[in-house]
């Protein structure tokens, strides 16, 4: 037996007995039902053992226009997103939840305009808006409208319900001693803040019956100290709800928005599966009636497989993994865990993009499974010789599809490795995630059998005497030092004295010690690119100072989630960081900056300044090509300059269409 087997157990719940111990947990892809249910669908031939879909609004009140799951004709999208999953053997249950204080106004409608609806007058801090104490009757509302909701889901097929109660939403505020700040029948101690809980879970099981899967999501923690939810009050929280048997699975997840960015942690936050340890305190509350499902940063079946080894959960959730690749289970199963594509943790595809249709840094075919899934993948029926030059993330990627549709695919690359900028971003200071990209892609393609050639210039002579039926150009892009700025058309760059010493940021990554001993870096683009080399500088003994024109630096960083995580370290490694600032001139030794603000001008010491500014794109090959007569696909960077996930995406995009 290996320490894996017991994850392929079966697990009772309800009526309903899982295919395995992993589950896909609720998350938000902004998918219409059927591209949903296509999503749902590959999932579950990947191996999963149970699905639960992300959260459907139970009241006009916290729901966005567009879908309502209150109403009877609602339950059709339903059968749509639910069917293909289950015809696969694969349970599904549907999240149902209220948003409460942490939710939108409905501006969008003049009926619906109003406040937020909360137990107590406290504002989220993600939208800041300030809600109204809930009366009786509108709590009466919200009780009927996920029974309403949970009778439609059951119409339509699903197997089950999870209530939402985490995250700070409308239930976990009732739950919370620090949203709820009431003292009546509805707050005040713990027994009191589980009432609505218990009602609703009533008024679910009396309108669908004991057949039918109801579920709670809770928060293990919510960070707040005694003040809020935490694990000891999480299981006082579970042992009044366990004096009746109305629910059939407890999920724990974590946090609200005073603390978001611990809700999908990107990898440089360094968090594994900090759920855990205190899961185990649930679980023994629970006493064996019924399973306990827990998620948040397992990206690994290994870890998994240790949390149930344990004792600490009886199903472990997956996310960002199975979006990453659907088959990780199945995979895992038969051996070939070396062919797992890893998710790199970035959060640029996923998280970043909610609330649009979802993506993947390192799966585009996500959101596109009815077209270009898995079972969609087929050998061509006519083989071409494909010539793919550039063997960044969308060259690699372009070959990889190509080969995977059964072409015959060779790589030029000019350097001595392959992998691109990606590569040289993992060496960042917890960056290191990156280089799963660039491995699994590599690896991928030595299992295609790709001729990959390093150190190989591709000339207009050389691709025309290769002969290729296809070629894909991905050259990428280089970074300028010219200083110009888009937000500066009043000149065409920086002025720099001779001898002024000015590297662009690749350079400095690539040979640290060629940097002086104070060093500048500009930022005008907001990634993690400036900061990370400013941490790796400030780590050599070096003096670093960050400065740029915007209003905050890492701006980028925000929409990930790194921001929280990396910026307290850039501050920590002595890195100076100064916003709302231009550079002016840079002579030898010293840099004149300019207030954005007031216009003051200011010279500081500088031995070398780097650039991280404008990039340009590497084309000349491309438009020497067509010049010549040899027609050729450009993808990537070489395109425009942008990010890793166009990149990627071109790169399986006109892999496929070969």
């Amino acid at each position: 037996m290996t320490r894996l087997d017991r994850l392929w157990e079966p697990v009772r719940i309800g009526h309903v007995t899982t295919r395995n111990r992993i589950y896909l947990p609720a998350h938000q892809p902004s998918f219409d039902a059927t591209t949903y249910g296509a999503y749902l669908l590959e999932r579950a031939r990947g191996g999963v053992g149970l699905i639960v879909t992300h959260g459907f609004h139970v009241t006009p009140q916290s729901g966005a226009a567009g879908v309502s799951p209150w109403e009877p004709a609602w339950r059709e999208s339903v059968r749509a997103f639910s069917a293909p999953a289950k015809a696969e053997g694969v349970p599904v249950f549907v999240q149902i939840t209220h948003m409460g204080a942490s939710g939108r106004r409905r501006t969008d409608s003049l009926d619906l305009w109003g406040s937020v609806l909360a137990p107590s007058a406290l504002p989220s801090p993600v939208h800041r808006a300030m809600p109204k104490p809930m009366e009786e009757a509108d709590i009466r509302e919200v009780i009927e409208g996920f029974a309403r909701t949970a009778a439609n889901v059951q119409a339509g097929g699903a197997d089950g319900v999870e209530i939402h109660g985490s995250h700070g939403y409308l239930l976990a505020n009732f739950l919370s001693p620090w949203w709820n700040r009431r003292d009546d029948a509805w707050g005040g101690d713990t027994e009191r803040r589980c009432r609505l809980a218990l009602e609703i879970g009533r008024a679910v099981r009396a309108r669908c019956g004991p057949d039918f899967v109801v579920g709670i999501k809770l928060s293990l923690d919510e960070y707040l100290g005694e003040a809020g939810t935490h694990p000891d009050e999480t299981v006082r929280v579970v042992q009044v709800l366990e004096r009746e048997p109305l629910f059939d699975y407890v999920c724990l997840s974590h946090t609200d928005y005073h603390f978001n960015h611990k809700l999908v942690p990107p990898a440089s936050s360094g968090e594994t599966a900090p759920l855990a340890a205190n899961a185990q305190k649930v679980r023994a509350a629970l006493a064996g009636r019924i399973p306990l499902l827990i998620q948040g940063s397992v990206r690994e079946l290994q870890t998994a497989a240790q949390i149930v080894a344990q004792g600490q959960s009886d199903l472990v959730g997956l996310v960002r993994a199975q979006i990453a690749d659907p088959e990780i289970v199945n995979k895992t199963r038969e051996g070939r865990a070396d062919e797992i594509r890893r998710c790199v943790g970035a959060n640029q595809g996923c998280w970043r993009r909610l609330g649009q249709n979802m993506s993947c840094t390192v799966n585009p075919a996500t959101g596109r499974e009815a077209r270009v899934g898995t079972a969609a993948l087929r050998p061509v029926a006519q083989p071409r010789k494909v010539l793919v030059i550039g063997a960044g993330p969308a060259g690699l990627k372009a070959a990889d599809t190509a080969a995977a549709r059964g072409h015959a695919v060779t790589v030029w690359e000019r350097g001595s490795a392959v992998g691109g900028q990606v590569r040289a971003a993992a060496r960042l200071p917890d960056y290191g995630s990156w280089r799963f990209l660039v491995e699994d892609l590599a690896a991928s393609l030595q299992r295609r059998g790709v001729q990959v050639e390093v150190n190989r210039e591709a000339t207009v002579e050389a691709v025309r005497a290769f002969g290729a039926d296809e070629v894909i150009v991905a050259t990428g892009a280089r970074w300028q030092t010219s200083g110009f700025s888009t937000f500066r058309p009043d000149r065409e760059g920086i002025a720099q004295a001779k001898g002024a010493h000015v590297m662009d940021p690749l350079a400095a990554l690539e040979d640290p010690a060629f940097c002086g001993p104070r060093v500048l870096i500009v930022d005008e683009n907001g990634d993690y690119l400036p900061l990370g080399l400013a941490r790796l500088l400030a780590g050599l003994g070096r003096q670093v100072t960050v400065v740029t024109h915007d209003a905050m630096l890492g701006r980028k960083l925000e929409a990930t989630l790194d921001w929280p995580w990396l910026m307290p370290r850039v501050a920590q490694a002595g890195v100076q960081l100064r916003t709302a600032t231009h550079v002016e001139r840079i002579a030898r030794g010293e840099v004149t900056l300019r207030g954005a603000l007031d216009g003051v001008e200011q010279t500081v010491t500088a031995d070398t300044v780097v650039l991280a500014m404008m990039r340009e794109s590497e084309d000349g090959l491309y438009h020497q090509l067509v010049a010549g007569g040899i027609a050729a696909r450009r993808i990537g960077d070489a395109v425009a300059p942008r990010e890793v996930d166009d990149a990627v995406l071109e790169g399986f995009r006109e892999g496929w269409a070969i």
